[in-house]
């Protein structure tokens, strides 16, 4: 019988390369993993548990009953009970162990940390340019939809912000004070207004990719700092970046995110990333993707 393949991709980061490692189903990448954990490498390990006759939903979240199934197995097999599954342990479980882990995102750390000293990778970064920015349609003023107001580059609504404000931002991306002065007319605008704004002034600016660039960079503060303000608990950079991502848009469901990470509720807290999914009352087929993208990056690292 042939043995399936298991692979993950690097992400395409700003200059970087696309790179693949793969590991055998009897394999595990080599990381010790303990409550708190989650993710496949988390899957993988309770369905080895399971082997041997724990019973335990294989859910990718390192809890409690994980811990109590591991520390009853290092208990049988006489290696240090402490709860943490390490080299021995998936060994003591049957599973050949691979010996090179998963490299961290660009600019970003390994390991878990206190939120507040934390920023946005450049992998978070270009994961929110993949899913906000589209070529023909973000460069240009736009309008998305349901709720959202004129909108330029990677996801800059309008709808909430002043004349000046707009007006200071096109120019520190580079525009002229003139275009600049046009766009933040587009101050305030929603629904039907802001429909027949983006479509009277569509070739009005054509963003390049490093303006657009520019224009994220200026954005992703704001949300990093929301982020930063709400979660109590230490974060890997993964989930840093997955919760900035959902904060950027939309960010009024945070608070509830937010408090089920701080309680370590983090099957809860998926399920309410999931639940945002509409905009304007629709339920947004664009939006059911990105939630599932920003799952699997929180749970995962998979910055696609």
């Amino acid at each position: 019988k042939t043995a399936k393949l298991n692979c993950y991709t690097t992400s395409p980061l700003w200059g970087g390369w696309f790179g693949k490692r793969c590991f055998l189903d009897k394999e595990i990448m080599m990381k010790a993993i303990r409550k708190g954990d989650r993710g496949n490498h988390v899957k993988s390990l309770q369905e080895l548990l399971n082997k041997q006759g724990a019973i335990l939903n294989p859910d990718g979240i390192f809890g409690l009953k994980t811990e109590l199934a591991v520390k009853k197995v290092q208990r049988k097999k006489g290696l240090h009970v402490d709860g943490i599954a390490g080299r021995k342990t998936f060994l003591a479980l049957g599973s050949h162990v691979e010996t090179r882990a998963p490299q961290p995102p660009i600019g970003g750390s390994a390991g878990r940390q206190g939120p507040g000293a934390m920023g946005i990778s450049q992998s978070g970064l270009r994961f929110i340019f993949n899913i906000e920015a589209w070529r023909g349609v973000s460069n240009h003023l736009h309008w998305p939809g349901g709720a959202s107001g004129v909108t330029l580059g990677p996801g800059y609504d309008m709808k909430a912000r002043s004349i000046e404000s707009i007006k200071n931002t096109m120019i520190a991306i580079g525009l002229d004070s003139a275009t600049a002065d046009k766009i933040s007319a587009a101050a305030g605008l929603h629904h039907q207004q802001a429909k027949d704004f983006a479509k009277e002034n569509h070739n009005l600016v054509v963003l390049t990719d490093t303006q657009e660039t520019e224009l994220l960079k200026f954005i992703v503060p704001a949300y990093e700092k929301a982020v930063r303000n709400k979660i109590l608990v230490p974060l890997t950079q993964q989930e840093f970046d997955a919760l900035v991502s959902f904060a950027y848009n939309p960010g009024g469901r945070l608070n509830n995110v937010a408090a089920f990470i701080n309680q370590s509720k983090i099957s809860d807290a998926m399920t309410e990333i999931k639940r945002a999914i509409t905009s304007g009352g629709k339920v947004m087929k664009g939006l059911i993707n990105r939630r599932n993208y920003e799952v699997d990056l929180y749970l995962n690292g998979n910055y696609r």
